[in-house]
């Protein structure tokens, strides 16, 4: 197969995967935008109790909600004293929550990442600053 057909083919599955750029932020409402440590994927689950079937969280109305996040992430396989690897990478899913208030206008940022087996994330404002911890609602094997 030439080059050409091949880079060809492979167009349409990678501008498949390209999501389109947000909206801009309507003035009334609050933005969170979600991310993730690598080796790991963050996507939304459920806003105030409502099951959500997209990756990110709507656009939310000003005051308090409560978010829920799957956090999906790599474990690196064990390894023994002498430096033998004895098992192989293991992935774990695991649902988060925090509650937080939320100012029309603002943008907001979840971040997620992983200490050996635990799932951590927090909110932050756009200048950085921490709002909230999540808690972990539950994890078990993310395959």
């Amino acid at each position: 197969m030439s080059r050409s057909v091949l880079l060809f083919s492979l167009f349409p599955m990678l501008a498949a995967c390209a999501q389109p750029a947000p909206l801009p932020l309507d003035q009334g409402l609050a933005r969170v935008n979600l991310e993730s440590s690598t080796r790991g994927s963050l996507q939304a689950y459920r806003l105030d109790g409502e099951l959500l079937h997209k990756l990110r969280f709507p656009d939310l109305t000003p005051g308090p909600h409560r978010l829920q996040m799957r956090y999906r992430f790599e474990v690196p396989g064990a390894s023994s004293g002498m430096g033998e690897r004895l098992s192989g990478s293991h992935w774990r899913r695991c649902i988060l929550a925090l509650d937080a208030d939320f100012t029309a206008g603002e943008h907001y940022r979840i971040s997620a990442w992983r200490l050996g087996w635990r799932a951590h994330a927090r909110l932050e404002n756009a200048a950085g600053e921490q709002l909230a911890r999540a808690q972990v609602l539950r994890c078990g094997p993310g395959v």
